[in-house]
């Protein structure tokens, strides 16, 4: 089985009543076309991790963010019948940039990430959901 390394950025802010992550609608095709998802993709030979969330972040969303503004949350895994792809999720903070692009999702408890089932990658649930318990202890 492939092993495929992919980096996302995640661009948060807490509030008095939630913690709210920034998304896209994912346009190219594929098992997650039309879905709400993190800017990312694969990492290409040579760069970190890190530096490949600044990069999607730029072709992606069209802005430039600094890597010394991340901070990383965690290695995640999704496995798919030909392939597993190993998420590496950095944390970014809410940059003004990002209005108009996208949207923000707010996380609330107890709820957490299920309201946006079949809205959301199945594997950001896991990611959402640990991010607002970390944030919240």
């Amino acid at each position: 089985m492939r092993l495929i390394p992919v980096s996302l950025a995640i661009f948060y802010e807490v509030t008095e009543t939630s913690l709210n992550v920034w998304v896209q609608t994912r346009e190219d095709d594929g098992p997650f076309k039309g879905l709400l998802e993190f800017p990312g993709g694969g990492i290409e030979s040579g760069e970190t991790p890190l530096q490949a969330a600044v990069r999607e972040v730029e072709e992606e969303v069209g802005i430039t963010i600094l890597a010394k503004n991340g901070k990383f949350m965690g290695l995640y895994s999704n496995t798919l019948s030909d392939k597993t792809v190993l998420l590496y999720v950095h944390l970014f903070p809410k940059v003004a940039e990002l209005e108009g692009k996208g949207k923000w999702l707010p996380i609330v408890e107890p709820e957490l990430s299920r309201p946006y089932e079949g809205l959301i990658p199945p594997p950001n649930h896991k990611i959402i959901d640990e991010l607002f318990l970390s944030l919240k202890n």
